[in-house]
């Protein structure tokens, strides 16, 4: 079994380094350093314990003692020597005695404070050379009834020290080497020699006791010591030996190594007396860079500071040339001391790849058989560490499959995973053997690159994956189109770490997308400074939401025959507080993206019908709607909300879409319209002309009103013929469908008078105002009277 080869190689062999002594030589028992070793302070703090346990009998028992010599010795000591000295005994003794117990009762206390060999030395000593005193002198002016009882109270305190601090022996000696020379001065000033010699001999009798009293005391500790160590090593055995862990190790509480097993001090391939007592960080770490790179590294370093147990952490060693797996538990005393580290661990380098079924399964993606998200980290860490070292360069190319949901749709999640296998097979080919592919999920895929790391290379790895995968791919009787858009970081250019790296190339990826697909991009800072100020405007926005930063301006519409104020388009504004006014291209698709376009929809709807309905007639107000607001059924209560709170009629709603909803043909999206339209509002189809047109839906989605685009409205203006006739096309098809017409963005004479020459029916645009808030909003009167197109189409 290998937890019993590995607790017998724990055993430590006789003069061994993080040996434990089996015998305990005098010159050990007696000295005055603090042990380094585990079993050395454990046996040190059971002798001070003992010793603190018997304080307060002790003590008990020398003011007893203290209080009968200044009693009997009355008369023949003067009293303010008898008073003083009896002082001195009562304050030491009493001190004495409140530490000791509060050492006892008081755990907080006792862990800032505890008992200290060094302390108690001095304060035994004081205790000895307050009790020389009355033999030195005192004994002379005494009687021989009192001398008597001077000697068989010294020879009293002499047996009980030999029982009290006999577990501490060097307090024990010193303080029977003083009572010694206090007997032997007595004996020697009125009894002669004999009597000194049998002093001298019953003081040897007492320490020879003490002695072996000690002996036996500290031996039991080591003992049970051993047995708690054993009995505790056994059952981190049984629980860690599953792992199949190689070594053990133990660290004390400054993570200094008290012990190693030979196997490992192999490993490391150290003598292991050159590795005792050494810090752990230089093992490991010795640079200090695996730290900053190693996600095991950091969260080994979390389990010291924090001082918890942990298991199966996978560190690298040597620039990530070899994995260890690490395991341990922290040593806690009996009085909960944090007391150091005892572990578990073995070499997991060719098991990182390779190993048992289920190790692999780990980490493997299970349908293309690449490496999974794991995997792909652990070989960035991996490549990380060794190009720090100099073995190779380390790139991250994210790949980003182009049109695969639209295969996904249309022919089945089936022809879906075997177009994945596919693309996962080209991309190993591309990769070769300087690279791992693995797949992150979704149709989203990575190359951990170790060869070259150079620009034009990897330019041409790029291109070389994107021809691959434009390739058509048959599957059954299909011929698949899809492509690829690659993100592209390098380190240490972008950063050192792996965190850092994947989202530099997701940067990257994201660039791409935008410049229009079928590409590659590499990272640049500037990419990095846009997704923060992106980051910065979304905080920013959704603290508008909530502090009313949001508002509405309105900017009129007018009938062109008549000039007559018709309706008002609301529209959202955002000034920002530091920034000023921010266009809404910009922070509207930061609203999209964010998941507040319903929130900020509703209040927009219901904002809008509550200035309306205090327009004067039949004026209406026009709000804007996504895509993403007509995705659910949300949408029809709100507006039904906001006309039933405010009153509005609903025919004087309009709500403007464009063409980018029909993208798709969804189902749900003209569900979502007819909804509306059931409801009494009137639908406008915002931009025509620009985008996706097409007369298919014009029919179905039974809009009130088509909104002409300001580029058709400005060319034909300008006389440009295509526009002209675009134009004059939307607004016969208008006409048969019986719609209404709007021109978007007039800004000047011409262009409106353009307009209500071909027949457009309304006019909106700078030429009769901006949008403005509610509260500057100008009457109808007012408005025609500003502009003279307007006086001009009221005579007409």
């Amino acid at each position: 079994m290998i937890g019993v080869e590995i607790f017998q190689a724990f055993r430590p062999r006789e003069g061994e380094a993080g040996s434990i002594p089996t015998n305990d030589s005098l010159r050990d028992l007696l000295t005055l350093r603090e042990p380094t070793d585990v079993v050395g302070r454990a046996v040190r703090s059971a002798q001070l314990d003992a010793l603190v346990r018997m304080v307060p009998v002790t003590v008990a028992a020398q003011l007893v003692a203290a209080g009968l010599v200044a009693w009997s010795l009355r008369g023949m000591v003067a009293d303010i020597w008898l008073q003083t000295w009896f002082g001195g005994a009562l304050a030491l003794c009493s001190s004495r005695g409140y530490r000791a117990i509060r050492l006892r009762r008081d755990r907080d206390y006792a862990m800032r404070k505890p008992p200290n060999l060094k302390v108690i030395m001095t304060i035994v000593s004081l205790l000895g050379t307050m009790w020389l005193i009355p033999p030195l002198f005192w004994y002379r002016h005494a009687d021989t009834e009192h001398r008597m009882m001077l000697g068989v109270l010294l020879i009293g305190l002499m047996s009980a020290a030999g029982v009290s601090l006999a577990t501490v022996p060097q307090a024990c000696l010193v303080y029977l080497a003083i009572l010694t020379l206090g007997g032997v001065v007595m004996t020697s000033q009125s009894a002669g020699l004999v009597p000194t010699g049998l002093m001298l001999i019953f003081a040897f009798a007492v320490t020879f006791a003490a002695i072996v009293s000690a002996r036996r005391f500290v031996g039991h500790v080591r003992t049970q010591f051993e047995l708690q160590e054993q009995s505790a090593l056994i059952g981190l055995l049984r629980e860690f030996e599953a792992s199949g862990s190689d070594w053990l190790w133990q660290l004390d509480e400054n993570l200094k190594l008290t012990y190693m097993s030979r196997a490992m001090a192999e490993a490391i391939g150290k003598p292991l007396s050159k590795l005792i007592g050494i810090h752990a960080r230089f093992i490991l770490d010795p640079d200090g860079n695996a730290v900053q790179l190693s996600t095991g590294m950091r969260r080994l370093m979390h389990h010291a500071a924090e001082r918890t147990a942990f298991r199966d952490i996978a560190i690298p060693i040597d620039h990530g040339r070899r994995w260890w797996s690490i395991s341990a538990k922290p040593l806690i005393d009996a009085e909960g001391r944090f007391q150091g580290w005892r572990g578990v661990g073995s070499d997991i380098t060719d098991t990182r790849l390779s190993g048992s079924d289920s190790v692999r399964a780990a980490r493997l993606d299970p349908l293309t058989g690449v490496a999974n998200r794991l995997l792909l980290r652990e070989q960035l860490e991996e490549v990380l560490l060794r190009q720090l070292g100099g073995d190779c360069d380390c790139a991250l190319l994210l790949v980003d499959l182009d049109r695969f949901k639209l295969v996904n749709d249309t022919l089945g999640h089936s022809v879906g995973d075997q177009l994945l296998c596919e693309v996962a097979r080209r991309l190993e080919n591309c990769a070769g053997h300087d690279g791992v592919v693995g797949r992150l999920g979704g149709d989203e895929f990575a190359i951990v690159w170790r060869g070259e790391g150079d620009e034009e290379t990897l330019g041409r790895l790029a291109e070389r994956v994107i021809a691959e995968l434009t390739r058509t791919v048959t599957i059954g009787a299909a011929d698949l189109h899809v492509g690829a858009t690659i993100g592209i970081s390098r380190a240490p250019r972008d950063g050192n770490r792996e965190e850092v790296l994947i989202r530099c190339a997701d940067l990257a990826l994201y660039s791409g997308k935008e410049a229009g697909r079928g590409g590659y991009a590499f990272f640049e800072q500037q990419m990095y400074v846009d997704a923060e100020d992106y980051r910065s405007l979304e905080n920013d926005v959704r603290n508008a939401l909530s502090s009313d930063g949001l508002a509405l301006h309105y900017q009129p519409i007018i009938d062109s025959r008549t000039g007559k104020l018709v309706g008002r388009e609301a529209l959202l504004r955002w000034s920002h507080p530091v920034r000023g006014p921010i266009p809404p291209d910009q922070f509207v698709p930061i609203i999209e993206d964010a998941g507040l376009i319903h929130q900020i929809g509703d209040w927009v709807i219901r904002e809008a019908c509550s200035e309306a309905i205090h327009w004067p007639g039949e004026m209406r107000v026009a709000v804007n709607v996504s895509a993403a607001q007509l995705s659910g059924p949300g949408i029809a209560e709100t507006v039904l909300g906001a006309l039933a709170s405010t009153g509005l009629a609903p025919g004087r709603l309009e709500l403007e879409v464009t063409e980018s909803i029909f993208i798709g043909d969804d189902v749900s999206t003209l569900a979502a319209l007819e909804r509306l339209r059931a409801i009494g509002v009137r639908l406008v189809l915002d931009d025509f002309g620009k985008g996706y047109s097409s007369f298919g839906y014009l029919s179905r989605a039974h809009f009130s009103k088509i909104k002409i685009d300001r580029s058709f409205v400005h060319g034909a203006a300008e006389g440009e013929r295509d526009c002209s006739a675009i134009v004059r096309a939307i607004l016969a098809l208008a006409r048969g469908l019986s719609v209404e017409t709007t021109a978007e963005g007039v800004e000047n004479e011409r262009e409106a008078a353009v307009m209500r020459a071909l027949g457009c029916d309304q006019l909106q645009g700078y030429l009769f105002g901006r949008p403005v808030p509610a509260t500057d909003l100008i009457d109808e009167q007012d408005l025609v009277d500003l502009h003279p197109f307007s006086r001009a189409a009221r005579a007409l």
